[in-house]
């Protein structure tokens, strides 16, 4: 690559403006044409404009200024390099915390007794008791079961035995209670008899 010979002296004029003299041959020693580029393009990006001229005068002098002058020679600098962030998507809503709902159970049933079902014969006063709950009860709660509106049992279970249970007609409800005694959800009443020979009736 030809190499160019080192001037005299340098000046470097910019947006009309004589900067402070610098011994331009002194830079260009060992230098390539591309490198005096690229030395003058770090010099441009302090200017506005995206072109800029070389001069050689008759001594050797070269200068470089924004402005064309007669005998410049056109430089092209390139734009210079900018960065664009990229765009954030905005956050998912499923991905936020949302509020945790409030445990509901959503059934309870009296599966036994059946509505309207007769006890009969000697039961002792003893009747069973069967009950549904969806989902599983919760750890803490209870299962009360409610005859003719008084407490008769209480449990986890699902299965219970009333105890003392008169002849005639009684309501029973199941109920589901937190650790508070709050009632969180009832059943439907269910309805049923209980029928007892008396002892002062005699078979034929």
């Amino acid at each position: 690559m030809k190499r160019e010979a080192p001037p005299k002296g340098g000046v470097l004029v910019w947006g009309g403006t004589v900067l402070p003299s610098i011994k331009v041959a002194t830079m260009l020693i060992g230098m390539s044409r591309t490198l005096l580029v690229l030395l003058f393009v770090s010099v441009a990006a302090f200017g506005a404009e995206d072109k800029a001229y070389r001069i050689t005068l008759p001594d050797g002098t070269v200068e470089f200024s924004d402005k064309p002058q007669a005998g410049a020679k056109e430089i092209k600098v390139p734009p210079a390099q900018t960065y664009q962030a990229p765009h954030l998507a905005p956050l998912d809503a499923s991905t936020q915390k949302r509020p945790v709902s409030p445990f509901v159970y959503d059934a309870l049933a009296i599966t036994s007794p059946a509505p309207d079902q007769t006890f009969r014969g000697d039961t002792g006063g003893n009747i069973p008791v069967q009950v549904t709950i969806e989902p599983g009860l919760r750890s803490g709660d209870t299962l009360v079961i409610r005859l003719d509106g008084k407490t008769a049992a209480s449990g986890s279970g699902g299965v219970f035995t009333l105890h003392g249970v008169a002849r005639g007609t009684h309501v029973v409800v199941a109920e589901v209670h937190d650790a508070s005694d709050n009632t969180l959800k009832s059943s439907v009443p269910v309805t049923f008899h209980v029928f007892q020979h008396s002892k002062l009736f005699k078979k034929p």
